[in-house]
This record gives structure tokens, sequence and C-alpha cells, in this order.
């Protein structure tokens, strides 16, 4: 009795202490609406843990070297409790590690964050209180020194290590059984406010700067000159000859649509069109069928990515989570500095793929999202949320209401894996029987149903004045993943038996010119940007890499292996190169263009290493936030 008498007279406080940062921790999240209830057990577990490694040290401390382990503990977690909670009141985002850079912007928002002052913040200084309060009490009265022997301190470490291993472990234990990997929790977040619900938000800031500090050394010195080197001799291809200034001062509406490919286009199925409304668009607008996605593991946000910074999507990381906070020449921030209105709509929520953290830093003045919009009905499995008709029935009066001119970005959501609608909505006839597997009649029937509401839109669109005055640019984000293509039979791939080839359909409208027909220019997304610059009569940053469509003369497309990073395919105008699965050059396939005949491999190697400098110089730029040498 005597012996645990005196442990509680160590153990009392940082146990208490450690209780107050699990309701700190569930506060945070409570108040924030961060998937309350869902995930509460994970998150108080891995709370428990976390306060236990932070706090459970002190118990190898003496009486005052004691106290001052649990102040700076507690004064840290306090400060960081308090800069997220300010941060995400004003910002509706999280606050990264990479964002301390600009942390001297911080001055120029003090009267804001005056406001945002709240007597919730008190709840993150209890721990504070707690800690002046017990040691007046303690300094008032007799206190007989009590220090853990040798041995007890090694069994308080062991015990320390158990439980904080076992918090992380029973989680990660529960991520493999829902996903049937770990890896979701930490390597493929596209949500964090999922990660934030899960871990709580001082594990978030904590493991943020870990994946900071690791990625800090990526670029070498070596890798710098490169740059330096490659940027300036740099050829600019493109001429400024065709289209320029054809849509000055127009709006310019660009649509993402989730996994369309372009597999789909123009193609039928038991004699009924899959996109018939995206068909017609391609006949009254100019209709690109050799355009490629450029995505890595990010997959949407890296399109986002490539289509407003004209940079290459990283194939090992997600620009829009981990390098939120580099410096970009973005699209929206060119049409900014040229008198255009900015502007993102999307029916997730804010912190869905990090974009209420990374869209500021591009230039976006604006964003609505899924608190933005009234939900009719649920729609979708898994991914399942507003609805894309919901969605751009209720765009078009915010969009007749922006000051024009502006940029608009609209992103869809109803045809995301696993493409299950409900029942009304699947209004696709399909053949029976079928050569079709599940999946793929799901992913037949989602993106008939995104067609539907996509025509129904721009059908309103042209009701409003915003039609004529505007250019409005259609294409997909990625593909879709469900071998739809030779499913279907489509086998216009540049090379025989390479299905899901990355090729996305690309439609740009410009009323009332002569944009029309179809263009088979080798092209990515990356392209987009300089093109869109184009039509509207303004000359983009240096520091782009893409090229204008109709203006280059040497267009490329290329796609890479988003696990090594190596070239998958490279498509120029009379040349297209075709990897080897053994990732060497030399085993790959050089081809001639249109004619597909097989050619010497070292008739590719110049653009092969063209191509291999220019993702090489892209991924420095991004790992590195050095956008500056590229100018």
């Amino acid at each position: 009795m005597q012996r645990l008498k005196r442990y509680l007279q160590v153990i009392w406080l940082p146990l208490i202490l450690v209780i107050i940062f699990v309701i700190q921790t569930w506060a945070f999240n409570y108040w924030f609406g961060i998937t309350p209830g869902l995930y509460l057990y994970r998150l108080i577990i891995v709370s428990l843990s976390l306060g236990i490694a932070l706090y459970g040290p002190s118990l190898l401390f003496r009486k005052h070297s004691r106290f001052i382990y649990l102040f700076i503990i507690s004064f840290c977690i306090s400060a960081l409790f308090i800069a997220q909670f300010l941060y995400f009141s004003y910002a509706g985002a999280f606050l990264q590690i990479s964002a301390l850079a600009y942390a001297g912007l911080a001055t120029t928002l003090t009267g804001t964050i005056f406001t945002l002052l709240t007597p919730k913040l008190f709840i993150f200084l209890i721990n504070i209180v707690l800690l002046i309060l017990a040691l007046i009490l303690i300094s008032k009265k007799k206190y007989i020194e009590i220090t853990l022997s040798k041995k007890e301190k090694i069994i308080a470490i062991l015990i320390i290590i158990l439980i904080t291993v076992g918090g992380y472990w029973f989680v990660l234990r529960l991520e493999k059984k829902e996903w049937g990997s770990t890896s979701r929790l930490y390597t493929d977040v596209y949500d964090l406010n999922t990660l934030v619900g899960k871990l709580g938000i001082i594990n978030f800031t904590f493991e943020d700067g870990l994946k900071y500090l690791l990625r800090s050394n990526k670029v070498t010195a070596s890798d710098v000159d490169f740059l330096k080197q490659w940027s300036q001799g740099r050829i600019n291809s493109t001429s400024t000859e065709r289209y320029f200034g054809l849509a000055k001062n127009r709006n310019v509406i660009i649509i993402q649509i989730e996994s369309m490919e372009n597999a789909v286009i123009n193609q039928q199925t038991n004699g009924q069109e899959i996109t018939p409304n995206l068909n017609q668009l391609a006949k009254e607008g100019l209709y690109f069928d050799n355009f490629y996605a450029q995505v890595g593991p990010g997959n949407t946000a890296d399109a986002e990515f490539a289509i407003t910074n004209s940079l290459y999507p990283l194939p090992d990381d997600v620009a829009f989570v981990n390098y939120a906070h580099n410096d970009y020449d973005a699209l929206p921030k060119l049409l900014n500095n040229n008198n255009y209105h900015t502007y993102a709509l999307h029916g997730d929520v804010p912190t869905f793929w990090n974009r209420s953290s990374i869209y500021p830093g591009l230039g976006y003045q604006k964003m609505f999202s899924k608190n933005d919009y009234q939900e009719s009905r649920v729609v979708g499995v898994g991914f399942a949320g507003l609805g894309d008709e919901d969605f751009f029935s209720q765009s078009l009066p915010r969009l007749e209401k922006l000051v024009q001119p502006f940029l608009a970005t609209l992103i869809t959501l109803s045809s995301h894996t696993p493409f299950e609608l409900p029942k009304d909505l699947q209004t696709l006839t399909l053949p029976n029987p079928t050569n079709l597997n599940w999946l793929q009649q799901q992913y037949l029937e989602s993106v008939h149903y995104t067609d539907k509401a996509l025509g129904e839109f721009i059908y309103q669109l042209k009701q409003t004045n915003l039609y004529d005055n505007s250019i409005i640019i259609i294409y997909g984000d990625h593909q879709s993943y469900t071998d739809i293509s030779d499913a279907i039979g489509y086998n216009k791939n540049i090379f025989p038996g390479l299905s899901n080839d990355g090729r996305v359909p690309l439609i740009i409208l410009a009323p009332g010119t002569d944009l029309q027909g179809t263009t088979s220019t080798p092209a990515s997304q990356i392209d987009l940007y300089p093109t869109i610059a184009n039509l509207l009569g303004i000359v983009p940053p240096k520091s782009i890499l893409g090229q204008d469509i109709f203006n280059t003369k040497t267009p490329v497309a290329v796609r890479r292996n988003v696990i090594t990073g190596t070239i998958n395919i490279i498509l120029a105008s009379n040349l297209a190169y075709k990897y080897s699965e053994s990732g060497i050059y030399e085993n790959g396939q050089c081809f001639e263009l249109p004619s597909r005949k097989p050619l010497p491999i070292d008739n590719c190697r110049e653009l092969y290493n063209q191509q291999q400098n220019t993702l090489r110089a892209s991924d420095i730029v991004v790992r590195g936030n050095l956008l500056g040498l590229l100018k």
C-alpha cells in the first residue's frame, strides 16, 4: 500500500496531463466536425499512446527537472493546438510544416487573428494552468522528493514503449483490416481531414514534420547544377502565330471529369451512345483525340496540378499534399494578374486532396465546396456524396453572379471508382449477355450519368450570356483502370496490345470562332496551360514546361511509370517510343509515325534523353521549390 501511494505521488500529474491531452485532441476534432464519432475509438487510443509517449518520460527526472520537462512539453503541445485551431478557423486547412517558410506573413494577419480568438482556446491551456497550480500547491507544503530507482525507471520505460507501440499497432491493424494495407494511413492520404480524424491534429503535425525533414535532402547540389544548365539550354519551340488572343477577355470555364477515358468517346454499346453529349460537344468544338493524362499517386489531384502549373506530377509523392506551399506560377495566378477573378468549384470537403491549403497559393480567390451545395440525394458508393446533376445545376447560378472576366474550374465526382450509382440513375442499356465484367458495366453507367449531367449544364449555360462570352475546356483527369478500352473494342492505341494508354478526352469550346474539328496532335495535360494563355492573348511565364498545342513545332506527350518514375511512352509528331518491362532504354521499341513502322532503337535516343531530362528538371523544381531557376 505504501509503495502504491509512493508511485501515485510520481505518476498522478503526468497521468492527468495525458487525459487532458486526449480531451484536447477530441475537442479539436469535435469543434471542427472532423469525422466526429466515426473514428472515436481509434482517436482516443492513438492520442492516449502519444500522450504517454510525450509526458511519460517525466517519470525519469527528479522533482524540479520533472516540472521543467512537463512545462516544456505542455507549452509546445498547447502552442501547436492553438496554431492549428487559428489556422483552420481562418483557412479551413491544416497548418503544414512547409508553410512555416511564410511565417513572416503572419504579422499582416494580426487583426484577423484577434477576431478568431474564442473561449474555446482555453481548453488548450488547461495543461499549463494545471502545472502552475500543482507547482504552487506543492511548494506550500513539505514535499518529500520521490525519485524512481534505476530498476523502476527501466520498468517505466518498458511500459511507456509497450503502450505507445501497442496503440499505434492497433490503429495500423485496423487500417490493414479495412484497406488490406496500412499504407492508406500515411502514404496514400488524399483527405487530410480523415487522417486528422483518425490520429488527431498533433499526430498529424508530427507526421507532416517528419515527412518534411526526410524529404529535405532529396534535392542535391548536383541536381541544382543540372537544373541551372538545363534551364539555360532550353529552346522555346512555340510561337504565337495561331489563335493568339482569339478569346481575349473571355471567361474561362474548365471542367475536369472524373475517370473519363477517351475510349468511351464516340463509342456505343448495344446501339446506345455511351457519351452522347460529349460526342456532340466534340463536334461543336475542337476535339483532341491524342491527349494524355499526367498523373502519379495523386490521380485527380495530379491532373489538377499538371493543368494548373504546367509541371509534371511526381511519380512517388503528391504535390498537392506535400508541396502545397511551394512557389508556383499557376494559371489562376497568371489570370489574376491580368484582371481575372478566379474560382474553384467542387462538391467535396475543402481538405480533400489538401485543396484548401494549396488553392490560395495557386491564385484562386475563392473556393466553393461541399458546404456550399445542397445534397438532394446521395449518389455513389464509397465516394458517395453530391451527384453531378446537383453539382452542375447549383454551380450555374453561382457562375452567373461572378464578376467577369473570370476563371472557374469545376470538378465532377460521380464517375469515381467504384462507379456505383442508384438503380434509377443507371439508364444505359447494356447488352445481355455481355462480355463486360461488373466493374466495367458500373463504369459505363457512371460516365453515362455524368455525361447527361454535363449535357444539361451546357444546355443551361447556352441560355445565359456566359456561353458566348466564354471558352469552355472539358477534359478527363485520368483513366478508369477498368480495361474498358479492350472490353468495348476500342483499338486505336498507338501501340498494339497496350490497353489503358492514359488517353483522356480534351474538348475546347469557343463559340463564334473556327475552333472546330478533330486534331490528333500529341499533347498532354501540362500543355493546356500555355494553350489557354495563347487563346486569351496572355504570354505565359517562362517557368512552365508545357507547349501551346496550336503553335508548337515539336509536339510531344510523355507517360511515365508512377512507381519507378521511368518513361513508359513517348509520342512525338513522327516518332514513338515504348518502354520495356526491364526498364532499360535499349530494350524498348522505337516506331515511325503514323505508319508504326519499327525503327532501330537509336532513332528514339535523342527524343528519349530530352524528355527524361525534362522530367528530371520538373521533379527537381517541385521537390526543391526551385521554380525561380526556370525563369
